[in-house]
C-alpha cells in the first residue's frame, strides 16, 4: 500500500504543496470527521517541540507540522488530501515560505491536464445489473460476473496490454476496455461546424473527461491496494462493491500463495426493508471473518435472526466461519 502517495502526487502536480501531516497528541483526542477534497480554517494555537503546531480544526486539537515561520493566532486555509491511514492536508494558504517556481515534464502536464477537476458522470458506475431482480443467486454466475467487471474496467489496462503482447489475452477483450471506447474526438465535415467549439471540441473534451476518471481509479486503486465498484445489483438496487488484499506478513508479501494473504470484501447497500446495511467479509487461511454494520436496531435484530441460515449456507458451500459473525451499528474501517 502507498499511504497517502496519490494525493501526495495530485498536490505536487496542481501546485499546491506543500503538505501537512498530522501527528499525535500526547492526551487522547477525538479525529475530526473530514473528507477528501475538504477545505477548512484552522487556528493555530500553539508552537510545540520539534518545530511543530497545535492547531484547532472543527473544535478538535491537532498536532501539524506548519512551517516554521508560522505564528501561534494565525488562521490558515487547509484542504483533505489523505484521511486513512494518515491525516495529512494541502496548505492552501497562510504564512508559508513561498516554493521556489517548478517546471513540469510533458507527461507531468499530461497527467495533471487529466486530472483536474471537470464537469462528467462520476466515474465507475456501471448501469448493467449484477443480477436480475427477484432471481435466486447464483455463486459462480456472481463470480464470473464480477470477474468480467474487475477485467473491462480499464484499471489494468496497461497490464492486460502487455499480457496482449505475450499471446496471454485476446484481443476482443483488450478491445472491451473504455480506453479502446473514448467518445470520437473527430469533427464530422460541415460548413455549421461553428465558431462556439462544434462537436469535436464536445467529444475532444468528453474523451479528457473519461480518460480522467480512468487515471484517478488507477491511482486510486494504488493508493488504497484494492478495488471500488459502484453499480446495482439488481435493478433500481444501488450497491458499492470493495476488495481488498493485504499480506499478513513480509514473506506473504513476496509470494504469490494467495493462502497467505487476507482478502477482504465489503458490500454496501441500502436496502428497502432491512434499510442501510454493510457486509465486510474476510478470508484468510481457508476460513471466513463477517461482519454486519447497521444502523437500524431492527435491521440488527433482523440479521440477528438470519445467523443459523447464513451458518447453514457456508457450511453447504463447504466453506468454514472464524467465529460467529458479528453485527455492530457503527461504522467499520
Amino acid at each position: 500500500m502507498l499511504p497517502g502517495s496519490i494525493g501526495l502526487l495530485q498536490q505536487y502536480l496542481q501546485g499546491q504543496t506543500p503538505l501537512i501531516d498530522a501527528g499525535t497528541l500526547p492526551a487522547p483526542t477525538e479525529a475530526p470527521l473530514l473528507t477528501l477534497g475538504e477545505r477548512l480554517q484552522a487556528i493555530v494555537r500553539n508552537e510545540l517541540p520539534g518545530g511543530r503546531f497545535l492547531v484547532q480544526i472543527k473544535d478538535q486539537l491537532l498536532d501539524l507540522n506548519l512551517p516554521r515561520n508560522t505564528e501561534p493566532g494565525t488562521t490558515v486555509e487547509l484542504e483533505v488530501v489523505s484521511a486513512s491511514p494518515t491525516l495529512r492536508f494541502a496548505l492552501l494558504q497562510g504564512d508559508a515560505t513561498p516554493r521556489p517556481a517548478t517546471t513540469l515534464s510533458s507527461a507531468a502536464r499530461v497527467l495533471a491536464e487529466l486530472l483536474r477537476p471537470g464537469e462528467g458522470k462520476p466515474a465507475g458506475v456501471d448501469p448493467v445489473p449484477l443480477m436480475a431482480r427477484g432471481a435466486a443467486p447464483d455463486a459462480m454466475q456472481l463470480a464470473a460476473r464480477l470477474t468480467q467487471v474487475v477485467n473491462d474496467s480499464g484499471i489494468f489496462y496497461e497490464s492486460h496490454q502487455a499480457d496482449w503482447a505475450r499471446g496471454e489475452r485476446p484481443l476482443q477483450a483488450l478491445m472491451r476496455e473504455p480506453q479502446n471506447n473514448l467518445p470520437e474526438a473527430r469533427e464530422p465535415v460541415s460548413r455549421d461546424a461553428g465558431a462556439a467549439g462544434g462537436t469535436g471540441d464536445g467529444r475532444l473534451n468528453d474523451a479528457k473527461a473519461v480518460l480522467g476518471q480512468l487515471v484517478q481509479r488507477q491511482l486510486d486503486t494504488l493508493d488504497q491496494n484494492g478495488i471500488i465498484w459502484q453499480g446495482q445489483a439488481w435493478q433500481g438496487q444501488p450497491l458499492r462493491w470493495t476488495l481488498n488484499v493485504e499480506a499478513a506478513d513480509e514473506h506473504a508479501a513476496a509470494t504469490d500463495d494467495a493462502q497467505l494473504k487476507r482478502w477482504q470484501t465489503r458490500l454496501d447497500l441500502d436496502l428497502p426493508r432491512l434499510g442501510s446495511v454493510s457486509v465486510v467479509a474476510e478470508l484468510q487461511g481457508g476460513r471466513f471473518n463477517i461482519r454486519f454494520i447497521a444502523p437500524s436496531d431492527e435491521t440488527r435484530a433482523a440479521l440477528q435472526g438470519g445467523q443459523p441460515a447464513l451458518a447453514a449456507r457456508f457450511a453447504a458451500a463447504g466453506l468454514a466461519l472464524a467465529a460467529t459473525p458479528a453485527i455492530v451499528d457503527g461504522p467499520d474501517e
